[in-house]
């Protein structure tokens, strides 16, 4: 059963103001709405939390979080250290806990059936349908991140980076430039023991395509899709200086690519950004030291993790019964490099 304390963090009240109102104290006088508001998380927390407060002897709120990401990938990547960092602060300001976490692939037997007894599910990664349908059999309150795909009974929370990677382009074209080329990659769907061979098209080269149609730009798309390392792009951008145009500005799908580009650029003899300009996203920390200074886009990928807690909070303890996408913008760094 829900206590004063968890109660009052999520309704955003005192918990002498709880106790007042589930004593039904005459003398103490509250809005309407806050008291309703207390009574129905109250009611719902006492429901959602009997079977996890028994069997854990918690005072917390408890998540479960599934990810595709591995513990080498959030150690040494700072965009999953983030999002996890988000997460657990906002879960923290709010009376909650990821009691559990399921890292995929994997090849040990998961009691999906053991996810109904959480509030919800977290979901970090681009997880196959079936492996979400599974999840939702046994939990209706999914909230996923870092997915750009549309669902129908799913909360999702993502970066803008379609949106941004069009307002680079125009930003581009206001410069002059009209041959440019995108260097990106794909996401592969993660099933429960491994990468599924069907590839989720990243919404910067969606975008990318789009915006080169809309502005009558067809014969200038040079798309290179490939791995998301510096060495990746570094074949990526030998191919794309055998073509008979060069290009005058290049945009990739992270800095480690960008760092590739800027190998073979500065091999060739050309100067960015005056020859050529290149722009980028993710803004780690080097993209600031090379030189010129890189130009690129910085998510902010912590607020992705504190978004997920809030959509959690607000299905749980509110009357929110449709799935809903939420966009977290980013700030475009503008540097030396364009």
């Amino acid at each position: 059963m829900a206590n004063i304390q968890e109660i009052a963090k999520l309704a955003g009240v005192s918990k002498a103001t709880v106790s007042r109102i589930l004593s039904q104290d005459t003398s103490f006088s509250v809005s309407e709405a806050t008291e309703k508001r207390v009574w129905q998380i109250a009611n719902k927390l006492q429901y959602k939390l009997s079977n996890v407060a028994v069997r854990n002897n918690s005072e917390k709120l408890h998540l479960a979080l599934v990810s595709a990401v591995s513990f080498e990938q959030e150690l040494n990547d700072s965009y999953f250290q983030q999002i996890k960092l988000g997460l657990t602060q906002q879960a923290n300001l709010w009376g909650m806990k990821i009691a559990n976490e399921i890292r995929l692939p994997t090849s040990d037997d998961i009691q999906w059936e053991r996810l109904s007894i959480y509030g919800a599910v977290l979901v970090v990664g681009v997880l196959t349908e079936d492996l979400l349908e599974k999840i939702y059999q046994y939990n209706q309150n999914i909230v996923i991140i870092d997915d750009y795909r549309d669902f129908e009974n799913y909360d999702v929370v993502h970066n803008d980076f379609g949106r941004r990677t069009k307002f680079i382009l125009d930003l581009l074209h206001e410069r002059g430039h009209q041959n440019i080329a995108f260097i990106g990659g794909n996401k592969k769907l993660m099933t429960q023991t491994g990468l599924a061979e069907i590839d989720v098209v990243d919404e910067r080269q969606k975008a990318y395509v789009e915006w080169m149609k809309i502005n009558n730009l067809l014969e200038q798309i040079s798309l290179q899709i490939v791995g998301w390392g510096t060495e990746d792009a570094i074949v990526a951008t030998k191919k794309i200086f055998l073509s008979e145009k060069k290009p005058t500005a290049i945009v990739t799908g992270n800095d480690l690519q960008a760092v590739g580009v800027y190998r073979i650029i500065q091999e060739k003899g050309y100067k960015i950004p005056e020859d050529i300009a290149v722009v980028s996203f993710d803004d780690i920390d080097m993209s600031q030291y090379l030189f010129p200074s890189l130009t690129t886009v910085r998510p902010n990928t912590r607020e992705l993790g504190k978004v997920a807690i809030n959509l959690v909070r607000d299905k749980i303890v509110g009357d929110r019964m449709a799935a809903v996408q939420v966009t977290v913008n980013s700030t475009l760094e503008i540097r030396e490099s364009i």
